[in-house]
């Protein structure tokens, strides 16, 4: 694996290099240290990286600038600035490690470094969902439903799952990608996870989804809806 490291402080740079070098052993081919964007996008312009362990401020400037690279290396933000996480996982990371990195902490980052193959970062993008004060992650793939409650959405997982999203519906369906419809004015499905459409008492009409999760379906939008049911 080739790793780049883009951090300016010098003894983080040097800490986080000694722990890459002990937790990949003979899995590391190559290791490169950037201080700036500058010399970062030299790196990755100049050989293949694998991975890129990125700080978000790099001598004054936007780490976040290198992810508009192509192709983009897997990426794991390292970062003090913990206010930032949602922001790292909307673009695609795989993990954000805060400062002071432990090594008990990055094993982790790398171990779901391995367990996400190469390719597009719109391929392996994933929902990062404040709840209950903590970072949960949902693959887009995974999401059933959002359901939308003041500045509040219920994410719905397949598997059951379900978080309180502090956002509104309306920001959160900006960030979703292709796939998701709006079914209701207070709701939005996975077509991936539609399974068939119920009428209620009153003409009302109900959408079943994967793992039992259901949500209405406003009469101005039924059409759109049956027509993306699996045949």
């Amino acid at each position: 694996m080739n790793v780049l490291i883009a951090e300016d402080e010098a003894p983080a740079a040097r800490r986080l290099e000694r722990l890459v070098r002990e937790q990949l052993g003979d899995r590391l081919t190559g290791l490169t240290v950037a201080a700036t964007v500058d010399a970062a996008r030299t790196a990755l312009a100049g050989s293949r990286i694998d991975l890129l362990l990125l700080d978000l401020n790099l001598n004054g400037a936007d780490g976040f600038s290198l992810l508009d690279a192509a192709p983009r290396p897997r990426t794991i933000v390292v970062s003090a600035n913990s206010s930032r996480a949602i922001d790292a996982f909307n673009h695609a990371v795989i993990d954000f490690v805060t400062k002071p990195v432990s090594p008990e902490r990055l094993a982790i980052a790398l171990k779901r470094v391995a367990d996400v193959a190469p390719g597009p970062a719109s391929a392996r993008a994933m929902l990062a969902v404040r709840s209950a004060g903590r970072i949960e992650l949902a693959a887009f793939a995974d999401i059933v439903s959002l359901s939308g409650a003041d500045d509040y959405v219920e994410v719905v997982l397949a598997d059951g799952r379900r978080f309180l999203h502090d956002t509104s519906l309306r920001d959160l369906e900006l960030r979703l990608p292709s796939g998701f419809v709006r079914v209701h004015r207070s709701h939005i499905a996975n077509t991936a996870h539609l399974r068939a459409i119920r009428t209620l008492p009153g003409r009302r009409r109900v959408l079943d989804l994967s793992g039992g999760a259901s949500v209405p379906v406003s009469r101005n939008r039924l059409s759109k809806v049956m027509s993306l049911l699996p045949r």
